[in-house]
């Protein structure tokens, strides 16, 4: 069973189908390795895509929801971040990212 936490009420989350709707800046895929750092430490991971919003990352243990963090992106600069949701799996967990630096740079590495 995969469990997802997130930090949006459940009143205000949006319906699946809706989903097309919701996202405000296109998403590409992005394999590159990332480290998230939290005031207990780093925790490593791969990208699964990036928007200018955030990002979408595997790592093989779990933070929770409304954790703030340094993301470093192998060839980026670091930005801040906040977990704003965990998909929990048997072998790790998906979070999902947003960015708090509030820039419009792509995120990851230029091309």
């Amino acid at each position: 069973m995969i469990r997802r936490r997130t930090l949006t009420p459940p009143s205000l989350q949006v319906p699946p189908e809706l989903f097309a709707n919701r996202r405000r800046n296109a998403r590409r895929e992005l394999s590159e390795r990332v480290r998230l750092e939290t005031v207990d430490g780093a925790v490593p991971g791969w990208t699964l895509n990036a928007s200018v919003g955030g990002l979408r990352v595997v790592i093989e243990n779990s933070l929770d929801p409304g954790t703030e963090l340094t993301v470093w992106i192998d060839g980026a600069a670091p930005r801040s971040g906040r977990i704003v949701w965990v998909q929990d799996e048997p072998d790790g967990s998906i979070v999902g990212v947003c960015f708090l630096d509030g820039t419009s740079r792509p995120s990851g590495p230029s091309a």
